[in-house]
């Protein structure tokens, strides 16, 4: 069951279709719900509600970081896989998004935040903007999410795919422990992507390395641990 709880890891997220990738309006939108059904399901532990698809190419959702088993750093880096994973499966579609933190009650004040954050990353050609804390934070957060951007907007959709698959059991691991600490996980088998595809592993291994797939984990690592820091 999705939890309700508001605490100092909660915050509001927004997406916005920024290129259709060629299908129409009704099936956009059947593809946004689908999609955010799917992962809404895998993110249930962070998630305050289901993902939600208000019409006109948009996502939104609230999402409590505290409540993930291993604490921030693991509601942290849960959400940052969770953005990735939005754009993963919605190639070609691109979205970009906008990150406040959540204002239970404050409507107005929530939706100015968003436009003004969305407005930033139109100017600015940004995958995600953060606004509502305070400019040090905002432009760190907006920062270390721009390099995630810059690889998730130029795969290929056969890339994505690639992707996903080498890092279907995510990017990293929270430890248990005093302090925070995270492991990468590891990754598929190339052979056993290949297999799933039915193409040769030298193909899977020629596109992971054009999608720079090594660089990506640092970069979810290092958004991740930004985030933590900013919320703590």
């Amino acid at each position: 069951m999705l939890a309700a709880s508001i605490g100092t890891g909660t915050l509001s997220l927004e997406a916005r279709v920024v290129a259709a990738g060629g299908t129409t309006e009704t099936v956009l939108e059947r593809r946004l719900a689908l999609v955010a059904e799917a992962v809404s399901e895998r993110y249930t532990e962070i998630l305050a509600t289901a993902i939600e698809v208000p019409g006109g190419g948009r996502l939104s959702f609230r999402v409590n970081l505290d409540q993930a088993p291993r604490g921030l750093l693991d509601g942290s880096a849960s959400l940052v896989e969770m953005i990735c994973e939005l754009t993963l499966r919605l190639t070609p579609v691109k979205c970009r998004f906008a990150m406040i933190p959540s204002e239970m009650g404050k409507p107005q004040e929530a939706s100015t935040d968003f436009d003004v954050a969305f407005e930033e990353a139109t100017q600015q050609r940004l995958f995600l903007a953060v606004h509502g804390f305070n400019n040090l934070d905002d432009r760190s957060l907006t920062g270390v999410f721009a390099g995630i951007g810059v690889l998730l907007w130029g795969w290929t959709e056969r890339q994505a795919q690639f992707v996903r698959a080498v890092l279907r059991d995510g990017v990293v691991e929270v430890l248990e422990g005093p302090e925070p600490a995270m492991r990468f996980l590891p990754e598929r088998k190339r052979r056993e992507i290949a297999a799933s595809f039915k193409v040769s592993p030298s193909v899977v291994t020629e596109c992971l390395q054009a999608a720079k797939v090594k660089r990506f984990r640092y970069e979810v690592w290092a958004a991740a641990d930004m985030l933590r820091r900013v919320l703590q």
